[in-house]
């Protein structure tokens, strides 16, 4: 399934995904402490059902490499795990 930028810009401090059936998102942001957080939030409506993952790393690349990761890994086949 495809996904599409919802929110915010991959260039900036904060980007925020939504996969094309709109039952989960991957957000990567900037926190204050100048690390980056991921999240992974799939809604129970999804048809590989509900996950919630959040990770920290050091910065903006690994960030949105980690982003790239979880969206191709929860593309909307039943098969997925977060």
């Amino acid at each position: 399934m495809d996904w599409h930028v919802a929110d915010g810009d991959p260039d900036e401090g904060r980007v925020e995904w939504e996969r094309g059936d709109r039952c989960a998102r991957v957000v990567a942001r900037e926190t204050a402490t100048g690390s980056w957080a991921v999240t992974l939030d799939r809604l129970t409506q999804a048809q590989e059902g509900e996950a919630y993952r959040r990770e920290t790393v050091p910065d903006r690349e690994t960030a949105l490499g980690m982003a790239a990761e979880w969206r191709a890994a929860n593309d909307g086949s039943a098969a997925d795990a977060a």
